[in-house]
């Protein structure tokens, strides 16, 4: 068996050595799994055996910044230690780590901007299954960074970049089929359909062989070249899926007995898209070592028990028709059910500072043996929301028409943080599927039929900026559509100046400043993010973050007008919201000539 695998090992780097001598950059995407593990190591040994290249190398991992902390954790203990190793041997190769972009982000997408969290049911589109997620958190990074390899590589003389990927037939059925429709080959550079060359060097390998592979990387011993990852790190590997299978994972690494079948699958901590449940994560949950991994749990199978609670929704529509009135529906998540997402997630965040802070404690102190395992866990293991993150979550909740007063973000976070609050996760029952009703269309013209609006502009900004900041240019900021603004900055993406925003949150906001903003508009808060440059805005996007200001304002101003609470509201558009077919009517469509033109067809 080990002769066989090493034969497929040895065909594998030929292969890889064969496209770089050819003059092609190599670029391995790495996960932090057993066969993209393989993948490195092969794509590694490829590059040295090579020799001498003025052509750079690629490793590149994408970090969606929620997932499964362990397999977070070892993966950039391995991109560590892999750049010491680049570092050793002289290898001409680079180490990327992709994120998403700031403002879709989970936490910023789903506390900030209400975006619903995908799951099975939501996660199918013309009837074909998607993921949406993946493709904000991984393949759109992913893609940024290619065209920008690719953009390297033809200035240092290369020929095109050969994405390396850890795929496997075997792996499942819908795995093979979708493999051979892109004709993925482990001999044979394939051109995606993006346009980019890929190659899978473990297309034909088996789980079986896998294992054997990192047995023998575990080993060393009858390997044919120095493995870049030392056995430690590979048994570390091992024992993560043996703790996500159960305990009955893989093989005993570095022997020659059985091997047991591992159907462990990592991947987001809070990930709906996997069903009702998250095997693998509920199978590490039950060693101790993981058990600080638990809440997470919980929290994810929350989201998944609320998804069909319409009374966690979001009515107010979020764009205009052309007569000027707002769909009152069921849709995202409302500025409760946000504050409600954030408030668990902040205290689990905390729960595991303190889990860390008395583990250390109890090592200290000889409760516990002192062993490799328990010293790391005297350290965090994870922190969900980060102050760069709590900025952004701020700034979105801030132009909410429910938000009660300025900074409500970081009041949540000063309540759990400093006054000590902790709020538990229940268990609930998960509702069925829901038809969700259009209660109807409110009117509300350009945001000005019943209350004014200024949305991001800051009248307290004009008076006081020529005298704080007195080198900025008197011409205050603007619009695409000309409508006055606050001063902003701007950039290619949705930003948050993370140093800024830590001092912020840290430092600045105390009891004192959350006390004086309690009776300040939430809409002030947007307001100074932007004028102190911590929040930058997309090029070209102010009129969009204009628009979500002034519909926040218009709707506060509306309840403030009429007196009525957050609920109140609620009941006022539905009961004063016209139907579907006297909106249609407002915009000119004929039903019945439709009717009659779909007979025809």
């Amino acid at each position: 068996m080990e002769q066989e695998v090493l034969s497929k090992m040895e065909a594998a780097i030929s292969v890889m050595q064969r496209y770089t001598e050819l003059g092609h950059s190599l670029s391995c995407a790495y996960s932090g799994g057993k066969d993209s593990t393989c993948t490195l190591v092969l794509m590694l040994v490829a590059i040295r055996r090579a020799g001498g290249t003025a052509i750079t190398h690629h490793v590149q991992s994408a970090d969606t910044t929620i997932e499964n902390p362990t397999i977070a954790n070892f993966l950039h203990s391995v991109l560590d230690e892999l750049q010491l190793y680049i570092e050793a041997s002289a290898l001409p190769v680079q180490v990327h780590v992709t994120t998403p972009s700031l403002a879709s982000q989970f936490v910023v997408s789903t506390m900030g901007r209400g975006t619903l969290a995908r799951t099975p049911e939501n996660g199918v589109r013309d009837g074909r299954r998607t993921r949406p997620c993946a493709d904000e958190w991984k393949v759109r990074p992913g893609g940024r960074l290619r065209t920008l390899l690719e953009r390297r590589a033809a200035d240092d003389g290369a020929r095109e970049v050969i994405t390396v990927l850890g795929l496997r037939r075997d792996e499942s059925t819908s795995r093979a089929v979708a493999m051979a429709e892109r004709r993925d080959s482990a001999d044979q550079a394939v051109t995606s359909r993006t346009g980019a060359l890929t190659i899978s060097p473990l297309s034909d390998w088996t789980s079986d062989d896998v294992w054997t592979m990192l047995a023998l990387l575990a080993d060393a011993r009858d390997l044919t070249f120095p493995s870049p990852l030392a056995p430690a790190t590979i048994h570390r590997l091992s024992d993560i899926y043996r703790a996500g299978n159960g305990g009955t994972c893989g093989v005993v690494v570095g022997d020659a007995g059985a091997r047991a079948a591992c159907g462990s699958r990592f991947g987001c901590a809070i990930c709906l898209v996997s069903g009702d449940r998250d095997k693998s994560l509920e199978a590490m949950i039950e060693d101790e070592q993981y058990g600080h991994l638990r809440p997470l749990n919980d929290y994810r199978n929350y989201l998944l028990a609320i998804q069909w609670d319409m009374s966690r929704r979001e009515l107010v529509g979020r764009s205009l028709s052309d007569a000027g009135y707002t769909r009152i529906q069921a849709d995202t998540y409302s500025y409760a059910t946000r504050i409600d997402l954030l408030r668990k997630l902040l205290s689990i965040d905390a729960a595991e500072r303190d889990r860390a802070e008395a583990h250390s404690g109890a090592l200290t102190t000889g409760s516990i043996p002192d062993t490799e395992e328990n010293r790391v866990l005297c350290e965090p293991q994870f922190e969900f929301v980060t102050p760069q993150q709590l900025v952004a979550i701020d700034f979105f909740l801030s132009m909410h028409h429910y938000a009660p007063h300025a900074f409500p973000a970081l009041a949540v976070w000063h309540d759990v943080n400093v006054l000590g609050r902790r709020y538990p996760i229940p268990t609930l029952e998960s509702l069925p599927k829901k038809e969700i009703v259009l209660h109807g269309w409110y009117p509300v013209g350009q945001y000005d039929k019943e209350a004014p609006v200024t949305g991001l502009r800051s009248f307290d900004a004009e008076q006081w900026n020529p005298y704080r900041h007195p080198g900025r240019p008197g011409r205050y900021a603007r619009t695409t559509g000309g409508e006055q603004t606050v001063y902003f900055e701007e950039t290619s993406q949705f930003d948050v100046d993370a140093e800024a925003a830590c001092l912020f949150v840290t430092c600045t906001y105390d009891t004192a400043f959350m006390l004086d903003t309690q009776h300040r508009d939430a809409i002030d808060s947007a307001h100074f993010w932007l004028n102190e440059g911590i929040v930058k805005l997309p090029t070209g996007m102010a009129q969009r973050y204009q628009d979500m200001a002034k519909r926040g304002q218009y709707f506060s101003r509306l309840a403030q007008r009429l007196n009525l609470t957050p609920a109140e509201l609620d009941a006022h558009l539905i009961a004063n919201a016209i139907g579907g077919d006297a909106h249609d009517a407002l915009l000119g469509f004929d039903p019945t000539q439709l009717s009659l033109f779909a007979e025809a067809a």
